[in-house]
């Protein structure tokens, strides 16, 4: 009897150091990153070759990517009709982009797909780029029903939701800051190496950044 309650006594004690454990180590949130980009933007070309391609894949235990492929567009007639800066071929490029990153909930393959086909400019590496994502590039269907009209509805509010005035247009945690913004554009790594020092999710002297 003696010998129970003193394992009872333990168990609780061993509880009572897990339960300190977990409030003094919480489990702490990605840095969530939303880029607004358009799919025939030289700017989110560069964005996406110089900066989010190369430094993603070191950061990517850190942060959490959203990937927006609709810019300075607008939808008419409840998305019947779709105008991009760079014409026609550029709405049939963000359709594209919105319909083969609906595929997957997996960061790592959105952004190898959206840098892969990014860095080509066009709209014809579809299926290229969507099978080194390991992706399907069989989208005919949702290109061509309403699946592909509300994903780009639903890009536009996002998008229009920040009334970004440059494409593309990188936020964290939801808000949008013009020195982050600057800073994103040439030297992503290291804006985000800053953000996660300062809550303190890495030190000044962890090698990621």
């Amino acid at each position: 009897m003696l010998y129970f309650k003193h394992c009872t006594i333990l168990l609780c004690v061993m509880i009572s150091n897990i339960s300190l454990a977990l409030v003094e180590n919480p489990v702490k949130q990605k840095l969530n990153i939303l880029i607004l980009y358009e799919s025939l933007c030289p700017d989110s070309k560069q964005f996406m070759q110089n900066q989010l391609g190369p430094n993603y894949e070191s950061l990517k235990d850190f942060i959490d990517i959203k990937l927006v492929p609709f810019g300075k567009s607008n939808s008419f007639d409840n998305g019947l009709q779709f105008f991009c800066q760079h014409g026609p071929t550029e709405c049939m490029g963000n359709r594209q982009q919105s319909c083969v990153l609906h595929q997957s909930h997996d960061p790592l393959a959105q952004v190898k797909f959206a840098v892969c086909q990014m860095n080509k400019l066009d709209t014809s590496s579809i299926k290229e780029c969507s099978e080194l994502a390991g992706l399907s590039s069989d989208i005919n269907q949702c290109m061509n029903s309403e699946t592909g009209t509300l994903l780009q509805l639903e890009a536009e509010r996002i998008t229009h939701s920040y009334a970004p005035s440059f494409i593309p247009t990188v936020i964290y945690n939801g808000v949008f800051e013009q020195q982050l913004q600057d800073n994103s554009l040439r030297d992503f790594r290291g804006t985000v190496c800053y953000l996660l020092q300062k809550r303190g999710d890495i030190s000044f002297l962890d090698e990621v950044c």
